[in-house]
This record gives C-alpha cells, structure tokens and sequence, in this order.
C-alpha cells in the first residue's frame, strides 16, 4: 500500500514538471512570436506593408515599443493603454468590441495576426506621422542602422536581386506618389519632412 502512494506521489510530481515546462515552453514561442528582425520582416511584407513606406523605420519602431511581441500591453498609471506589436493606443480601439478610431477591437490588436494591427498603426501614420510613437522619436528619428540591416535578410535580398531596373524605377514613383499625396492634403514640401522627422525622405 505503501509502495503504491510512493509511486503515485512521483507521478504526480512528473506530471506537475511536465506541465510547468510545457506551459513554458508555450508562453516563449507564443507570446514571442518574431524571434529575430528578418521574421518580422517577412510577416510585415506579407500583410502588405508596402516596403517603400520606411519598412526599416517600421521594424525599428516595433522593436524599441513591444520588443516584437505581439500581446504587449501597456497599462499607464492614469489608466490609458497601449496594445501589440505597434503599442496602440486605445484611442484607436474600443475593448469588447469594434469602435476607436481604427474601428477594431482592442483585444484583436494582441492576437498573432498582424494584418490588422498593421494597418491601424499606418492609419496613425498617415494622420500623425512616426513621431506620434515618443519612442520611434528618441530612439529611431536618426538611426537608419536597422534600416541598412534588413535588407541583408534572405527575403528581401532575393526579391531585389529579382527586380528590374523598371521594377525598382516603379517602386521609386510610387514612393513618389505617397509623398505627392501627403503634400496635396496642406503640408509644404518642408513641413513635410520635418513632420515625420525623415529628413533623409528628399
């Protein structure tokens, strides 16, 4: 009988290890989804980030607000938030259900899929520009460091090697177009520049 608890204890204890391993296990790979730059990379491309629209100034910006983890959520001391991979905050969202500016449910903006998240964040672009994010101000304004790093990852080294010359001369009109854009809705070509705080973007 005796026997009997003993293995049943140890048992127990197995199951209890294993359980906690697995759950951490779980929580590494889960809640860290984009293990290095160049994975993060190919997920932005994917959802469709254009790659003209300062791709490296994006990658830069998720890794100094959420550190590429996509259920990052940031509780203020004043009660505000900020949630994913871009640390939205919840002006552009509504919990429970879809409202905010973005109209999109808080709670979607901590899940694995990007694509919606992405889009918010380039909606806040659009209006605001990089500088709303303080931390893309302090720490990626002048850094293009990330931005000549990226395009060493395989994706994008082999997609480049693929362009034509009348591929890249199509890409540099549509970076064109956007900043035409931008200008046409009352900005100077000067405040332009100085409102996203590019001034590499001449």
């Amino acid at each position: 009988m005796r026997y009997d608890f003993i293995i049943f204890v140890i048992t127990m204890r197995c199951s209890l290890f294993t359980a906690i391993v697995t759950c951490v296990l779980f929580n590494a790979v889960y809640l860290k989804r984009f293990e290095t730059r160049c994975k993060l990379v190919r997920e932005l491309v994917k959802v469709g980030l254009p790659q003209h629209l300062f791709l490296g100034q994006w990658v830069c910006l998720i890794e100094k607000v959420s550190n590429r983890d996509t259920r990052a959520l940031t509780v203020l001391s004043s009660g505000k938030k900020s949630y994913g991979l871009y640390q939205i905050p919840s002006r552009w969202c509504r919990e429970g259900k879809k409202g905010g500016e973005c109209n999109i449910a808080c709670e979607l903006l901590l899940d694995d899929d990007i694509r919606d998240d992405t889009e918010c964040a380039v909606t806040i672009f659009h209006r605001e520009g990089f500088k709303y994010w303080n931390q893309w101000t302090n720490r990626c304004k002048n850094d293009n460091h990330i931005t000549n790093e990226i395009y060493k990852c395989p994706d994008l080294v082999s997609q480049r090697s693929m362009e034509s010359p009348d591929r890249v001369s199509v890409t540099h009109s549509e970076a064109l177009r956007v900043k035409r854009r931008l200008s046409r809705k009352g900005m100077e070509r000067s405040r332009l520049y100085s409102y996203y705080g590019l001034p590499w973007l001449a």
